[in-house]
């Protein structure tokens, strides 16, 4: 005869967990698939890792093992609350050792994908794949499923005890079951409690040191302080060599009889000298000059030097590209190992100048720029996006604080949704303060390179004129209308490569001026 057990008992309290376990794999048997696609989406600099590696064979066995383990979960979680018989117990017990099975099984695929990431050093969410970063992955990926088997590992030991023994059978059990033994060793510690409580001393030390403090570390967060290459140069004025365009004009022909007494030449405006002075003058071009580059590398920066470097920099320094995040769509645009636009940047860069520069993307959030210390803070960071913009009050005033201590907010208009969000955020920053037009002849389109026409407008996503705010007489602020970033990015979006050389110019000056401004404001700070 079949005895219901009271609900109020060890296996009712046992089930409980089981079951909730075996929804949850039920419901991801049915969502995983979704679930990856969402993923690829966000981070696409994925995929080749997920093709690459047979991710979707493995994903589907995942899938169909969560379907399977849920159908069995439930069901031992059911027979468990209802029925007592030994059998039952048996099935309880296989259910929790299945269930350690699907953990491992997912935690292999995790660790797989992680380990392929690392490997391919694929940037991800701006964060390269460096030791401890893939750890933070995989804690991240892992620690509900941990979560999961060490409660199952405890109700697996749990029904290895005498009591809860009884409870599910309903017979009587006189002798203390392995689960009495171990749990009884664990709270004595044993026959030498001395050595055990070392151990776990030990244990917890470790712990705490390995895991727990840089876990921590991430949510007070940390910066490297910036250091501006030190040494000596001179910007060179580099004018864009014009190059006159002369097209000749084919003659018409007139076919009529030499002899004829008749002339049939008759004058037009386009044989006249004055007319040929005109039409070549209005094709004069801009062209990108070689000169120009050979001119400044090296040598950019202050002090009258030829090797190139500030004054008042560091021994060691090198130039970093420092983006912003906040809350909004693409923010982190181009950052991403195919469109590499900022190592892009850099990489060229330092082709430009012979200067030393960062061998990884960085960015991080608004609120860490006053981490850094007193004069050596980023001379300027970068910002782009392609919707909403949010920033905290308290973010505001740190990057005001920033700014008005020497720093440079370089901002680019990645869409025209982003354009007027920028233009509110600017106005928050600096109230009363309205971004303005920056004139064709200011210093910042001067050095080291020069652009007669001002900053390249390239997709007008803001306008195409060039803007910013003045903060006691320099650009506080610079806003880019026209997503100079997408110039920066593998391919060039498309943009003609001349085009591009210029909007990496203009990056340089940017940098240049920026330093030059900073150091400058802050030299008492780092004495």
């Amino acid at each position: 005869m079949i005895r219901l057990r009271p609900f109020f008992s060890w296996p009712a309290v046992l089930c409980f967990p089981l079951g909730v376990i075996g929804a949850v794999c039920a419901r991801y048997a049915v969502m995983l698939p979704f679930a990856v696609e969402d993923f690829l989406q966000r981070f696409p600099e994925l995929i080749p890792v997920y093709t690459s590696e047979n991710m979707e064979g493995l994903l589907r066995v995942l899938a169909l093992a969560c379907g399977a383990g849920g159908v069995f979960f439930l069901s031992a979680s059911l027979l468990g609350l209802f029925i007592r018989r030994r059998w039952v117990l048996g099935i309880y017990r296989k259910a929790c050792i299945a269930s350690t099975l699907l953990i491992g099984l997912y935690g292999h695929i995790v660790l797989k994908f992680t380990a392929s990431i690392q490997v391919q050093n694929i940037t991800v969410d701006s964060a390269t794949p460096e030791p401890f970063t893939v750890f933070l992955w995989n804690w991240a990926a892992l620690w509900p499923a941990l979560l999961a088997g060490i409660l199952l590992a405890v109700c697996y030991l749990m029904v290895w005890r005498q009591k809860v023994i009884a409870e599910f059978t309903g017979e009587v059990v006189e002798e203390p079951e392995i689960g009495d033994r171990i749990i009884e060793n664990v709270r004595t510690n044993g026959q030498d409690p001395v050595f055990r409580k070392s151990i776990w001393s030990s244990v917890g030390m470790h712990l705490l040191v390995i895991l727990v403090l840089p876990w921590l570390l991430t949510f007070a967060g940390c910066v490297d302080p910036y250091r501006v290459p030190k040494g000596s140069g001179t910007p060179e004025v580099n004018v864009a060599r014009m190059v006159k365009v002369v097209k000749k004009k084919k003659k018409k022909r007139v076919m009529v009889n030499p002899q004829s007494a008749i002339s049939f030449y008759l004058p037009t405006l386009d044989d006249s000298a004055v007319a040929k002075e005109v039409e070549v003058a209005s094709r004069d071009t801009y062209v990108a000059d070689a000169s120009r580059v050979n001119a400044s590398a090296g040598k950019m920066g202050a002090g009258g030097g030829k090797k190139g470097g500030w004054p008042d920099g560091m021994a060691n320094g090198k130039v970093r590209f420092i983006r912003l995040e906040y809350n909004g769509p693409g923010w982190d645009d181009g950052m991403d190992a195919v469109s590499r636009a900022d190592m892009n940047f850099l990489d060229t860069f330092k082709k430009l100048t012979g200067f030393n520069v960062a061998a990884r993307s960085e960015s991080h959030s608004i609120g860490l720029l006053k981490k850094y210390p007193k004069g050596m803070a980023p001379p300027f960071v970068y910002m782009t996006g392609s919707g909403g913009i949010g920033v905290s009050d308290r973010d505001v005033a740190v990057l005001r604080d920033y700014l008005m201590g020497g720093g440079m907010l370089f901002a680019d208009c990645g869409s025209p949704h982003w354009d007027p969000n920028f233009r509110n955020l600017a106005q928050r920053v600096f109230p009363g303060e309205p971004l303005t037009t920056i004139a064709d002849d200011d210093p910042i389109f001067q050095l080291p390179f020069s652009f007669v026409n001002g900053a390249p407008p390239l997709w007008h996503h803001g306008g195409m004129r060039a803007q910013g705010v003045k903060y006691k007489g320099r650009w506080a602020i610079f806003y880019h209308p026209g997503d100079i970033n997408d110039a920066w990015k593998t391919g060039h979006s498309g943009l003609d490569p001349k085009l591009a050389e210029g909007a990496i110019e203009m990056g340089v000056n940017i940098v240049y001026y920026s330093f030059t401004y900073y150091l400058e404001l802050t030299r008492k700070d780092r004495k």
